[in-house]
C-alpha cells in the first residue's frame, strides 16, 4: 500500500507515520505540508490512500480531495482533522472522502482502517 501523507504540522505527519509504517502491508510512505505539494506527491506516487488534513496552506484539504477524487485512478482518503463540524464532515464525504476522522479522538483508528482497506487497494 503506498500511502500519502498531507497535513501542515510535522508533528502530525510524524504520528501517522509512526502509527502506520508498523503495518506490514504499508510499502510506501509520503508526506506533503500544502496544497501545491499534495497534488504534485499525488500525481506522482498514485497512492492507495492520503490521510488528509483540512487546513493546509494554499488551499484547503478540500480542495486535494476534489482534485484528486477526479482523477483516473482515485484513493481511498481518509480526513483527518480538527475541523470535524457536521458541515465540513458533510462537505468531505459528498467530495468523495471514504472515512473522516477528528484528530482529537479518532487517530487511534487509523491501522485499522488502513488494514480493513488492504483488500480494496493491494494489487490496484
Amino acid at each position: 500500500m503506498k500511502l500519502l501523507i498531507v497535513d501542515d504540522l510535522k508533528l502530525i505527519r510524524d504520528l501517522i507515520r509512526t502509527m502506520v509504517s508498523r503495518l506490514p502491508f504499508v510499502t510506501t510512505i509520503e508526506e506533503a505540508e500544502d496544497v501545491p505539494q499534495a497534488l504534485l506527491a499525488a500525481g506522482r506516487l498514485q497512492p492507495d490512500v492520503v490521510t488528509l488534513d483540512m487546513q493546509i496552506p494554499g488551499g484547503t484539504g478540500l480542495d486535494v480531495l476534489h482534485a484528486i477524487t477526479q482523477g483516473v485512478r482515485v484513493p481511498a482518503v481518509i480526513v483527518v482533522t480538527n475541523q470535524a463540524d457536521p458541515q465540513t464532515r458533510r462537505a468531505c464525504m459528498a467530495a468523495g472522502a471514504s472515512f473522516f476522522l477528528d484528530k482529537s479522538l479518532d487517530m487511534e483508528r487509523l491501522p485499522a482502517i488502513l488494514t480493513m482497506l488492504t483488500g480494496q487497494t493491494q494489487g490496484s
